[in-house]
């Protein structure tokens, strides 16, 4: 499997190595992402299907920890992915087919808006994982839904005993603290 140790490699100049190592390199680490692409579609069968709950785990990253033995981050990346598989078809494909790495297609599954798969799969198989961190930080985000809370009714009472008269006023909160400053301002005199 491996060409360092080989009679061959010696007589080999050092450029030559080099090359084969790196053909070698490619095709370990073209492996290793179909493996991660196979890992990654489990764990959401197991997650989809609410298979994890038998286990006695509290968390699908947990269990991924626990069933793989990778770290606490690398079973949050593989948990993402897994979990936002059907919405990143073309990016999980790359993944399957070894082209892309699970870091890779981790840093889109953890930030990158609904619907942006068809973007990230043409720059996902030529940009590192830092470049794609840039990316989607640049990625325009959506203006936040407004506040749909009815706004409060505004209303005036007055209650009046042998010790004087209660005033209550109900305001939203812009014409509340606009009220406050009045008063404040009023009383400041």
């Amino acid at each position: 499997m491996s060409s360092i140790g080989s009679p061959v490699a010696a007589g080999l100049g050092p450029a030559k190595r080099l090359d084969g190592l790196f053909e070698e390199l490619a095709e370990l680490t073209g492996q290793r992402n179909a493996i991660d692409g196979r890992i990654v579609e489990i764990v959401a069968e197991i997650d989809r299907d609410g298979l994890w709950g038998a286990t006695g785990v509290r968390s699908i990253p947990a269990l991924v920890a626990w069933k793989t033995g990778v770290s606490p981050g690398n079973a949050h990346t593989i948990a993402t992915v897994a979990h936002r598989l059907e919405e990143f078809p073309r990016c999980a494909a790359g993944l399957r087919e070894g082209r892309v790495s699970l870091d890779q297609v981790g840093v889109i599954a953890q930030r990158a808006a609904d619907g942006s798969d068809e973007h990230y799969a043409q720059l996902i198989e030529v940009a590192t994982v830092s470049q794609l961190r840039t990316a989607v930080k640049l990625e325009p985000r959506p203006e936040p839904a407004p506040d749909r809370r009815p706004e409060p009714e505004r209303s005036i009472s007055k209650t009046s005993d042998a010790h004087g008269s209660c005033w209550r006023i109900k305001l939203n909160p812009l014409d509340a603290a606009k009220f406050d400053a009045a008063l404040q301002s009023h009383l400041m005199r």
